[in-house]
């Protein structure tokens, strides 16, 4: 088995693929041996994997959407339904999902354990939409719990939506739901300083916002998007631009003296295949990954402007193609008492990048969101007032080619260099990583111990770590849901 990215993969002995939640449960409780469930294993730290040589749980089959309440406005469905289809049964009723992920083919299970977000300052993770769910746990079989629930059961609701797979399997959840609607997306290019100066009041007016910022350019995409119905307000116009946006890679690609592709292959590619191709030459050449980003500077500065589509057709997007990435979260005051901590982050960031000559391609990717009421979420309150609002940032670099010595030199490379450098700078923020994008320290390293006990601190400063390892221990005493990376990140 094999994430997306192929960043990580697992020989397996068995995959079992239940078709209803009475063969789920019959085969949680008679377990013995490693049963953790798997989704459509797009995590890029393979999150969701057994340890080798065991056995794991597929929900493919488990994949209904049971129930829509136009009413009440809720959909009940199986945790292995996948977040596209769930969309396309929500549109029929003109509802959908108050936010999304960027990746459709995520199943509900992967979407909700795992803490995905979307972008918006008053939006908070999608774990917090959970209304219900019902979870198989190896120790008592199928409980259900609700948001609605108080006590015991209101803490192991909080704990269980973002439970990283380690309570058992969540077969069913109640999801709330928002009327359909279209978005207006506007994309704009601002310098860095505007950008800095212009965030407050983009994050009040916008709905949805996100930055690009591209490394050694003084260039940052700003991407917002806000319900809008052209039946009753005329759609904004663009001003048409006279360039082709594709132009300024097209040109660079051809002038490569390396290039493998002919002009018409060229000329027929989209804009992250011509990215890839570029990257492919030279990955590790920060003045050719310099060109590259000055080069998708140009695309954005040609292709601003704007689009009208429904809600989930914008916010689910193209990530790129196969990709090493983190992305931290930490939080930056509220809406109206901005601390002004992403900011400062990113000037930080992008200087050191810049000092250190960091082949970094674009873009690095900044998003925001409201809090969650999940425990385990890296967008928690734990000792913050309930109206923080929190930044996540991520970086990339692309795997554009299936040569294993040449990916193994861009994972290297990313995996200390840029990652350590990430975290170095947002030690003052005191960062949490995605719970996707999670990594151990590498094996081997001479600082193996230090760095995996600053992680635990780290993780026991913001998470109520203990709550969590009792209520594991209790759903699941004989440990058959965990993998390594969550055994190590906890020191079980």
């Amino acid at each position: 088995m094999t994430n997306w990215s192929a960043t990580h993969s697992v020989e397996l002995r068995k995959v079992y693929s239940p078709e209803s939640v009475e063969e789920l449960t019959k085969l949680v409780q008679a377990s013995s041996n490693k049963i953790r469930p798997v989704g459509s294993a797009l995590s890029p730290n393979g999150l969701s994997f057994a340890p080798p040589n065991t056995s794991c749980i597929s929900m493919s089959l488990l994949d209904k959407v049971l129930s829509v309440d136009t009413e009440g406005m809720t959909v009940t469905v199986q945790g292995g339904a996948r977040v596209e289809r769930v969309i396309e049964e929500l549109r029929q009723h003109n509802l959908t999902l108050p936010n999304l992920a960027s990746i459709a083919e995520q199943q509900v299970g992967g979407f909700v354990n795992a803490g995905a977000h979307g972008t918006g300052a008053t939006v908070p993770p999608v774990d917090d939409f959970v209304l219900s769910m019902k979870l198989v746990t190896p120790a008592f079989g199928v409980i259900e719990v609700k948001s609605t629930d108080s006590g015991m059961n209101k803490l192991i609701f909080d704990m269980c939506r973002v439970g990283l797979g380690v309570f058992g399997v969540v077969a069913e959840y109640t999801l709330k739901c928002i009327p359909s609607h279209h978005l207006l997306e506007h994309t704009t290019v601002l310098t860095r300083a505007e950008a800095v100066k212009q965030l407050p009041s983009l994050l009040k007016g916008h709905k949805h916002m996100r930055y690009m910022w591209i490394p050694y350019e003084d260039a940052v995409v700003v991407v917002t998007n806000d319900p809008f119905d052209a039946s009753v307000n005329p759609l904004p116009q663009d001003s048409p631009s006279q360039k082709d946006p594709l132009a300024p890679f097209r040109d660079l690609l051809k002038s490569h003296p390396n290039k493998v592709h002919t002009p018409d292959q060229i000329e027929g590619m989209g804009m992250g295949e011509l990215r890839d191709s570029l990257l492919d030459l030279d990955p590790l050449s920060t003045e050719w990954v310099k060109k590259v980003n000055a080069a998708e500077h140009k695309f954005w500065k040609n292709a601003c402007g704007y689009r009208y589509l429904p809600s989930d057709q914008l916010l689910q997007f193209e990530c790129g193609g196969q990709q090493h990435v983190q992305e931290v979260c930490f939080p930056t005051g509220s809406l109206y008492n901005p601390s002004n901590a992403d900011m400062d982050f990113m000037t930080r960031l992008l200087a050191k990048i810049e000092q250190d000559s960091i082949p970094a391609p674009s873009p690095i990717e900044q998003r925001w969101t409201a809090s969650s009421t999940s425990s385990m979420s890296p967008a928690n309150t734990k000792d913050l007032p309930p109206d923080t609002v929190f930044s996540w940032v991520g970086i990339i670099m692309y795997l554009t080619n299936d040569d294993p010595k040449r990916r193994k030199v861009v994972t290297d490379a990313f995996q200390t260099k840029y990652r350590d450098l990430l975290e170095d700078v947002g030690d003052r923020n005191k960062i949490l990583t995605h719970w996707a994008k999670q990594e151990l320290p590498p094996k081997g390293s001479k600082d193996y111990s230090e760095r995996i006990e600053k992680l635990r601190k780290r993780l026991r400063e913001r998470y109520p770590v203990d709550q969590f390892i009792q209520l594991r221990r209790l759903f699941d005493p004989k440990n058959l849901c965990g993998n390594e990376l969550l055994d190590e990140l906890f020191g079980l």
